[in-house]
């Protein structure tokens, strides 16, 4: 991961969408987009997310799901389409699509970058024709950018001339991809006619990046920590604390991998410590969620709030990357741990949303238990339904 000798390598399909974006650019290229990009998750644009962003986003998504009570007079929710509807606010600002406000439209957009969003890892599918699943990703690309992105990038980029004509401060500017991609003038590539523009490809993987990780990972998170506290009933207390959530939110995320494997290419002939040669060109893929378990002790594939994490190691291990290509926005979803303060916005987008379900004391719907998917070979949850008691 960290090795000089091998660069960003996968499947066709990550190439169709996410060629030349950081998450697979190389060399110089990367240098660049990262001191491009590198102010927009800084310490102080994060805070700025979490506080200004993140909070009214769970909030108004969590208004939404619990308008309605059943016969009962209970609220009963759905955490995987609640994380979405949340998530899929925040990836919107932080992207800079604008409009992604009302219901409905939080709605239509993230199902469009669901799509795109499965086109990137098609190959992970269960379906006979994983192609199918591409074209619709692009489709659905397509679509958001005739709906909302097209509109948004003309904005920003009359706002950037504005800003070169010293109409506008920069402070006054949004602080989003689309904003920093216009003041770099970075809007195309010439065979933009004959692919995904270059400029929706950065869309792509800030809306699926901001949106894939957490909401993959949070269900897994909400199981354990209801299987936990039935084997540790003395640690409900703790389900409204930010460090606790902190570290139970680390396991998940160690524990459930987005990707099964992480693919490089070699650039030259190179033998591994282990003794392993790699010729040049070939691709090598590590398989995370072993690495995950194999790096934190005998007992590491298991789920423990308690653990303590080997020096050296992340307590998340190696879900946002390691090296160069680790995950950017990895601050805005984590947090701080150990450090989380509500008021300074270090608390993450992961505890803010656990916590937010907690203290409407949500716990999972013993008539309705959890749902996988059937479509693909991820491990992942497709419904998690709960009971919010008190809502």
């Amino acid at each position: 991961m960290k090795s000089q000798d091998f660069v960003m390598a996968g499947a066709d399909e990550r190439f169709i969408f996410l060629e030349d974006t950081l998450i697979m650019a190389e060399g110089e290229q990367h240098s660049e987009l990262t001191r491009l990009f590198a102010p927009l998750m800084s310490r102080q644009a994060v805070a700025y997310y979490e506080l200004q962003l993140v909070e009214p986003a769970i909030q108004d998504s969590i208004a939404e799901m619990t308008s309605t009570r059943g016969e009962d007079g209970k609220v009963r929710a759905d955490v995987v389409p609640l994380i979405h509807a949340a998530l899929t606010r925040i990836s919107a600002r932080v992207t800079g699509v604008d409009g992604v406000d009302s219901k409905q439209a939080t709605e239509r957009f993230r199902d469009m970058v669901l799509a795109v969003s499965a086109a990137t890892t098609a190959s992970y599918s269960s379906a006979t024709n994983p192609g199918a699943i591409i074209q619709k990703g692009k489709d659905a690309l397509q679509a958001l950018a005739d709906e909302w992105m097209q509109a948004s990038l003309d904005r920003r980029i009359a706002l950037a001339k504005q800003h070169k004509a010293g109409e506008i401060e920069a402070a006054d500017l949004p602080r989003d991809v689309l904003m920093s991609l216009c003041l770099a003038e970075d809007l195309s590539r010439p065979d933009d006619d004959k692919r995904v523009p270059y400029v929706w490809r950065h869309c792509a993987q800030f809306l699926t990046g901001s949106i894939k990780t957490t909401s993959h990972m949070l269900p897994h998170a909400f199981v354990h920590i209801d299987e936990w506290i039935k084997e540790h009933p003395e640690d409900r207390p703790n389900l409204t604390d930010p460090e606790w959530l902190h570290r139970a939110i680390a396991e998940a995320f160690r524990l459930h991998q987005t990707t099964p494997a992480r693919f490089r290419k070699a650039t030259r002939d190179v033998e591994l410590s282990t003794g392993r040669k790699v010729a040049s060109g070939e691709m090598v893929a590590i398989h995370a969620p072993v690495a995950n378990v194999e790096a934190f002790g005998e007992d590491g594939r298991y789920f423990n709030i308690h653990r303590e994490v080997p020096k050296g190691k992340k307590a998340w291990g190696m879900t946002f990357g390691i090296g160069k290509h680790s995950c950017i926005g990895q601050n805005l979803v984590t947090g701080i741990m150990n450090k989380g303060d509500a008021k300074h916005g270090t608390h993450g987008t992961a505890v803010r949303l656990l916590k937010a379900m907690y203290e409407l004391g949500a716990e999972l719907d013993p008539d309705n238990p959890p749902q996988r998917p059937h479509d693909n070979l991820h491990d992942t949850w497709e419904s998690v339904p709960v009971i919010l008691h008190k809502a």
